[in-house]
Parts: C-alpha cells; sequence; structure tokens
C-alpha cells in the first residue's frame, strides 16, 4: 500500500546515514585510491527494525528511503513500499511515502527487508565500489513533527543466513529465490517481536577520493538520489484457476538402478539440490499417475510425497501474470517446495519453460510459514515439488506489481468487429504486464529494459493510458550513451555494465521514442535533455556512411527483427531508419530553437535521400534490402521498404504502390534467421515449433545464411514488433483505411492459444512480449484517428479511417482529459478540450473546430 506525501523536504543533505549488517569486502588497488568489491562475496540480505514510540502522531509524516539494491518496507506489519526503480548506479531513485496512516499513540516499528545482489542482473548494475558503499546499503528518513527519524546505529540489524544465491546462466539470468524459513524469524515485522539479540545497524563510510568529509547522502558513488518518478506499482492477487498433482515414483531397485530417487535418475545430485529450478524440472518430468483437481474457492490442497520421494503439482493461472510470489503452508519443520515458473505446458501436461528459469524454493520453519518473494516474477503455471511433507498448500498467488493504469479516466476502443476489440485488449494487458519499473522485454524470461522493443510500449501507453510517467521514465533510463554517443541494448542492468555488445538500430527506435514523447507531452523539461543523447546517436552513425550516403558494414548485432533481413554492405534497413531518426530529430529541433542540429540532420537527411535511389528496383517498385560493393542485391523486405516510406525517402507517386507489394499476402515469406526455412507463410506456421527459434542462434556469431527463399518474388515478411514501422508507413502514404485488416494478422496469434498476451513473433518465442503489442496503439491512433496536430496536443487532430468496419468508438488520453470520438457510416462525434483538426479522407479539406462538442457529417 501507498500514501500520497504531503510535503517536500528540504533542500540540501539528508539527515541519515546508509546502513547495513556489515562494512561491505572491499580491496585497495596499490596506492591508486581505487576500490575492487568482490561482487559474489558482496551478495547479502538484511533485516532492520527501529522502534519508535509517540504521544500522538502528526498529521503528516513523509518519509523517503533507498537501497542498493532491493528493499521492502513495513510499518506496524503492514507493507508500505518497495523500490528502487531500475537505474544507473550513479542516479539511484529514492522513494517518498506518506506514514502517518498507519502510525498509533505508542509503539511503532519500521521494518525493512533488504538485499544486494552483488552480481549484475538484468534489471540491476552494481555501482563502483567506495571504501563504504557499493555493496549492501540502505537509507530512510522520516519527519515527526519537529523531529527527524533517521536510519543510523540506533536500528537493530540481522544477517540471518536464510536465504541462498543461485546463479544465473545464459541470456534468461532471473533466478529462483531461495529462503529457508528456519532461519528467518517468525513476525519480525510486527511491533511486539523481541529484536533485542539482534546487533546494531553498521553506519557505513561514505568516503572516496576527494571525499568531502561528511557521511550523509547525496554521496558518491549513487548521486543525488532523484526522486522516483513513478507511480507505485500495484495490481490484483491473481490465484491459479486450475491444479493438478503427480506422484514420482520411488527410485528404481538397488541391483544395478540409478538409486537415490528422482533427482539422481535425472542427472540432477547436487545441482538440483542447490537449484529448485532444476529439481522441479527433474522431478515433474518423472511425475507419473496426474490428476486434475477441481480447485476449491478457499484454496487449499495436501501434496503428500512419502517417504524419500516427492509429489509434484502444477497451478495453472489461467493467463500470464505477473509480480510477486505469495505462499502460505502447513508443512512440518525442514518440508521444503521448489516452485518453477513457465508460461507453457507440454500436450502431455507437463511445464515448458523455453528458457525461463526463475522460481522459488522454501523451506518450512514448521509453524507461521508464509512468505513473499522480494523479486518479481513472471508466469502463467508455477510447478510444484514437495519433499519432507505432507505439505497443505493453504496460498499460492501472485501479487501484481505492474505500473497502474488510472480507472478514473480510463481510454476505451471498440468497434463493429469483435475480433479487433480482442486484439485491443491483448496488447494492452501485454503491455501493462510488461510495464513495470521499465518497459521490460517479457516478464518471465529475462525482465530487460532493451533500449528498442520499448518503442511500442510507449506508443501503447500513450494511446491507451492517461498516466504518461513510464512512457517518459523510460526514454530517460535508456539515455545512458557510452563515450562514442552509442545507446546500450539493454538498460541500468547486466547488458549495460559488461558492454558485451550493442544493437546500433536500437538506438534508432529510442530516438523516435523522443520523438513520441515530443508530440506527445510537448513538455520541454523532459526533452531538452534528452536531444544531445540523440544527437550523439545519430552522429555515431556517420563514418559508417559511404559516398552515396548510404550506410555501409555498420558495426554491432544489427538485429532489425528476428525476421531473415540483409543487412550487409549497404543496409537500406539501416540506412532508412537512420533517415527517419534524422528527420524526427530535425523537426524537435526546429521546436525547439535548436537550427544548427536541425540543419545538420536535414543534409544528411538529404545525402542518404539521394544514395537511396540506387536500391530502387524499377521492374518490381520496391527498394532491395542492400547493395554489395555498389551493386544492389536482389531480396526484399518489408522492413527496409516501410522503413524508407516513414523516414521520407519514398516519392509520394511511388509510395501506394511500394505498400500494395509488401503488404501483398501472397508475396510475403515469414523467413528468419533462427530457424532457416520453416516459415513460408502466416497461416502454415505450427504453433508446436515454438522452440524452433533457438535452433539458429548460431547465425550472431557466424553470419546470416543465404537466402532460401525466391528473393525475386517474394518479400521477407516483419515480425510483431517491426509492424509498428509497416504500419507508420502504410498511414504515412495515405493508406490508413487499410490497417483494420492488417491488424487481423494478429487473428493467427489469438488461435494459437497464446492467451490474453502477445508472443514474442509470429512463430513462438516468450509467451509475453510487450513489443507485439502494435494494434493496440494503431487502432487507437489511425483507426479512430486520435493523434496530435501540436506538440503537447494544444491542437489534436482526428482523422478516423474505418476501413472495412462499420463504425468505432473511444477515447484517447492528452494532457488536457480524454478526447474522445464516435464514427460511424454517416457522422463523425467528437469531444474534444482542445481545438480540433479533423480529417475526413486523405486530401481531403481539414476542418479546425473549437474545443468542445461537434458532431461532423461524413458525407
Amino acid at each position: 500500500m501507498s500514501h500520497p506525501v504531503a510535503d517536500e523536504f528540504p533542500p540540501g543533505r539528508w539527515r541519515a546515514r546508509f546502513i547495513w549488517t556489515a562494512v561491505p569486502p572491499t580491496q585497495l588497488v596499490g596506492g591508486t585510491g581505487q576500490v575492487r568489491l568482490d561482487g559474489t562475496a558482496a551478495r547479502s540480505w538484511a533485516l532492520f527494525r527501529r522502534s519508535v514510540v509517540l504521544g500522538e502522531v502528526p498529521t503528516s509524516v513523509p518519509a523517503r528511503m533507498t537501497a542498493d539494491s532491493r528493499y521492502a518496507l513495513w510499518v506496524n506489519g503492514t507493507e508500505v513500499s518497495r523500490g528502487p526503480i531500475r537505474a544507473n548506479p550513479l542516479e539511484l531513485h529514492h522513494d517518498r511515502v506518506e506514514l502517518a496512516p498507519l502510525l498509533v499513540p505508542g509503539r511503532n516499528v519500521i521494518a525493512v527487508l533488504a538485499r544486494h545482489h552483488g552480481l549484475p542482473t538484468p534489471w540491476w548494475m552494481p555501482a563502483v565500489p567506495t571504501f563504504g558503499l557499493g555493496g549492501g546499503s540502505f537509507v530512510f528518513e522520516a519527519r515527526l513533527g519537529a523531529e527527524w527519524l533517521v536510519s543510523d546505529g540506533t536500528w537493530r540489524a540481522l544477517d540471518t543466513g536464510a536465504w541462498t544465491e543461485v546463479d544465473a546462466g545464459g541470456i534468461t539470468a532471473a533466478v529462483p529465490e531461495v529462503v529457508d524459513a528456519r532461519k528467518l524469524p517468525a513476525g519480525w515485522t510486527t511491533p511486539g517481536f523481541d529484536d533485542t539479540g539482534w546487533a546494531s545497524a553498521v553506519e557505513l563510510p561514505t568516503n572516496h577520493v576527494g571525499w568531502p568529509g561528511h557521511h550523509h547522502p547525496p554521496v558518491h558513488p549513487y548521486g543525488s538520489l532523484p526522486v522516483n518518478p513513478l507511480p507505485p506499482l500495484q495490481g490484483e492477487v491473481r490465484e491459479p484457476v486450475v491444479i493438478s498433482t503427480a506422484v514420482v515414483p520411488p527410485p528404481p531397485a538397488a541391483d544395478g538402478g540409478f538409486g537415490g530417487g528422482a533427482d539422481a535418475a535425472f542427472g540432477a545430485g547436487a545441482v538440483t539440490e542447490d537449484d529448485p529450478v532444476a529439481q522441479q524440472r527433474a522431478d515433474e518430468a518423472a511425475a507419473e499417475e496426474r490428476e486434475v483437481l477441481e480447485t476449491p474457492a478457499t484454496l487449499p490442497f495436501t501434496l503428500d510425497p512419502g517417504a524419500g520421494v516427492a509429489a509434484v503439482a502444477v497451478l495453472d493461472f489461467g493467463e500470464e501474470v505477473a509480480g510477486l510470489l505469495e505462499i502460505e503452508v502447513d508443512a512440518p519443520e525442514g518440508a521444503r517446495l521448489d516452485i518453477r515458473a513457465a508460461e507453457a505446458l507440454s500436450a502431455d501436461g507437463r511445464l515448458e519453460t523455453l528458457g525461463q528459469t526463475s522460481g522459488a524454493s522454501y523451506t518450512a520453519r514448521g509453524h507461521d510459514d508464509r512468505y513473499t518473494t522480494i523479486e518479481r516474477i513472471g508466469l502463467r503455471y508455477a510447478g510444484i515439488s514437495v519433499r519432507g511433507g505432507p505439505v497443505t498448500i493453504r496460498r499460492l498467488d501472485i501479487r501484481e506489481r505492474l505500473r497502474p493504469r488510472p480507472a478514473d479516466d480510463a481510454p476505451t476502443f471498440e468497434c463493429s468487429d469483435p475480433a479487433l476489440d480482442t486484439i485491443w485488449e491483448i496488447g494492452r494487458r501485454t503491455v501493462d504486464l510488461c510495464a513495470q519499473d521499465a518497459y521490460l522485454d517479457c516478464p518471465s524470461r529475462e525482465q530487460r529494459a532493451w533500449t528498442g522493443d520499448a518503442v511500442v510500449h510507449q506508443l501503447v501507453d500513450l494511446a491507451t493510458n492517461s498516466d504518461w510517467s513510464l512512457a517518459a521514465r523510460n526514454v530517460a533510463l535508456g539515455a545512458s550513451p557510452r563515450p562514442d554517443g552509442m545507446l546500450p541494448m539493454a538498460a541500468a542492468g547486466d547488458f549495460e555494465h559488461s558492454g558485451t555488445t550493442f544493437i546500433p538500430d536500437w538506438a534508432l527506435h529510442w530516438v523516435e521514442a523522443v520523438w513520441n514523447l515530443w508530440r506527445y507531452t510537448g513538455d520541454a523539461d523532459l526533452v531538452d535533455p534528452l536531444l544531445p543523447v540523440a544527437e550523439g546517436v545519430l552522429r555515431w552513425f556517420e563514418p559508417y556512411a559511404g559516398p552515396d550516403g548510404l550506410l555501409v558494414d555498420v558495426t554491432g548485432w544489427v538485429i532489425i527483427d528476428w525476421s531473415a533481413v540483409h543487412t550487409t554492405g549497404a543496409s537500406g534497413a539501416v540506412s532508412a531508419l537512420w533517415a527517419r531518426g534524422l528527420r524526427r530529430f530535425a523537426e524537435v529541433c526546429d521546436d525547439r530553437d535548436r537550427g544548427g542540429a536541425a540543419a545538420w540532420a536535414r543534409a544528411r537527411h538529404a545525402a542518404v535521400a539521394e544514395g537511396f535511389e540506387a536500391l530502387w528496383d524499377e521492374d518490381r517498385g520496391v527498394y532491395v534490402d542492400h547493395a554489395v560493393d555498389g551493386v544492389a542485391q536482389r531480396p526484399v523486405s518489408q522492413h527496409t521498404n516501410a522503413a524508407a516510406i516513414v523516414a521520407g525517402l519514398v516519392p509520394a507517386d511511388r509510395q501506394a504502390a511500394v505498400i500494395d507489394r509488401i503488404c501483398d499476402p501472397d508475396r510475403l515469406e515469414y523467413a528468419a534467421w533462427l530457424a532457416p526455412g520453416r516459415r513460408a507463410h502466416l497461416d502454415s506456421l505450427d504453433p508446436d515449433d515454438a522452440g524452433d527459434m533457438y535452433e539458429g542462434f548460431s547465425y550472431l556469431v557466424s553470419g546470416p545464411a543465404e537466402a532460401w527463399w525466391d528473393v525475386e518474388e517474394k518479400v521477407v515478411a516483419a515480425q510483431p514488433f517491426f509492424r509498428y514501422v509497416v504500419h507508420q508507413a502504410v498511414a504515412e502514404a495515405g493508406l490508413a483505411d487499410r490497417l483494420p485488416a492488417l491488424c487481423r494478422d494478429w487473428d493467427v496469434l489469438v488461435e494459437r492459444g497464446a492467451g490474453r498476451t502477445w508472443s514474442e513473433v509470429w512463430y513462438g518465442g516468450s509467451h509475453c512480449h510487450g513489443w507485439s503489442s502494435t494494434p493496440t496503439a494503431d487502432l487507437t491512433r489511425h483507426v479512430l484517428g486520435i493523434t496530435p496536430a501540436s506538440p503537447g496536443f494544444a491542437t489534436v487532430r482526428v482523422a478516423p479511417r474505418l476501413g472495412d468496419l462499420e463504425w468505432a468508438r473511444g477515447s484517447a488520453p492528452t494532457p488536457h482529459g480524454l478526447v474522445t470520438v464516435d464514427v460511424d457510416a454517416e457522422h463523425v462525434r467528437i469531444e474534444s478540450p482542445v481545438p480540433v483538426v479533423v480529417s475526413l479522407s486523405e486530401g481531403a479539406d481539414e476542418v479546425v473546430l473549437e474545443a468542445g462538442a461537434h458532431e461532423v457529417p461524413r458525407r
């Protein structure tokens, strides 16, 4: 829960100290003044408590707090706050809450659980260590009238040793949370708990090279500790809707058998003892005698494994959910639950993880067995293994932790085609699940904030959510350039920390997000700091521009999307995306009186436009994907042609014909480097081939394969992510009436049982990928036709394009309130808080109306 903060904090230094259970294990590097921290040794968990006695409760008790890396805070046993949001450690954010509603006259207690990851994760990167900071640290202060309650040595602290770290592997890196409740005191967050045996918290020294002589924030390496700009995450408690149980058979006989039960039989041994996900996977593979239980309204069911074996259950939540895993069990001391998260089931009802490695393990204390994870998890199915039972599971749910969607002025969409209504809703739900402290690629497998993915999430929020705080924050999060100007491919996590590789075209999608932010908010305070970063990104590409202006052999991981788009030599797709970025950047610079930067961008854009003609194939009426040594090659994609139209590289008299060819379903080839030769037509894709995308990952280091499709007749189709550019091109060409039909391509994902979320690609991948949600934004922006006519919606453009629909109605957010549109064959009805520019059809004169309610005839 959370409460609004009544008062701001005074400027200047905090009164609190950073505290932990011990000073982190650092080493001084020679005489350099540099400090080395052993990340593995620095992984730690800490409990803190501070009691305070109040004669009366002040009207307002504002509090602020943060931690490196994660914290949860309770007041008198009630959860108040969790954080911090992901960020570069040089700008560690703090959270603010109002405590007065939870305080009582008499004794009160503040309780905190905090952890330090030690090693980089997808959502956290370590700070440069100093002589006391860079390991685990927590800071808190609250104003109690004229007094201050601050974190310092008077707080009680306990390092319980209850948690065991599990190392991550591969790209997934979301690992199980492993806790032994026998080492975790029951009731420790409540006022009545006795903490007299706990040690005093350690006040961490903040000394560093150039240390100013005080130990109070703000201090290096955490910067000024800016306030968290996002509202608290929230959501419903989601319970399973179906439960199936099974029994793991006893170990084979000792005469030559494996022995040791399912663990040994499946090659688990000590590995599964330390890794609950691997343990549950082995148990699930060995399980038999499956039985589907009818889930009662109040959940309890019992798993009784018997001596020396395990019992398993699979819980189905009915759809993808994301948040904190909560469990409550009745179990004997030492009984263990291993929980594995999954997004899919096989045909025989067994969990399929597709690279997902998240989960949890809980060892029971034998009483008061309740636990909520500190890390978030995404799943549809939860596989459970029980040992040492019987165990009665009274509660196992997900408390969703998503960025809120205000309900009092919620935008809407509906139309004459119920299938499009469903597609709009699924896209919004998918983005909601991927909208947490950043826009995530998926809530299950990785939870990374990929720099390019987020442009689609942002468009969905700008079109369908009246709270744009994350739409702005995520752009700022990605504005973390390297010295050469290039952005990390995923921000504020392990990939930015390691710098292993980068995706240059992802930075160009980030530039598009800057343009979106300017158009929708018109907020110079948000956008002005981003423009130098955007210019640095665009200038990064200059050395790769050949004499004809096209970009040649751009280094890094040029992904475009998972489709088989050729980019060697002079790349049409990369050059067009760069030109789009130059065009957008120049437009914003014009508005912001940055004439010199705008002129530079337009000059570079003009050079690309001139050189792009070398890729034009007059006979086929399309642009080819690339030229090698000045010779235009034959492959053609939706990507290159769509990006070129949006970039303003395609003459107006060509655009409709280009769209006709690249959107002709009979010409489209669903080819991907990851699964060569398997994907010819969208309607022939097999949902059982979801794992095939991993077969071809070797192309990342060995280079793409030769084209295996008919390059003369076929056009490589975009995956769901890049379809946002394809749809942009269709609208730019004045053909937005085609978008309802194009959005129906998503029907195939509904039919394949993806549920209420979109999968990563047409043929599989993760089951909840926000980057696939383009139709939700476009049904609002192009079918209802609601977009900014000027920055910040000083005026709104309403240009409905029904296509084959009979009617559509709904609303979209602006900084001034909702704009509502109801359109049918005869009329457009508009309610707007700002002046309206109405476009009834392409090429027709526009009508300008004052703010208010209007009915405009369409004929």
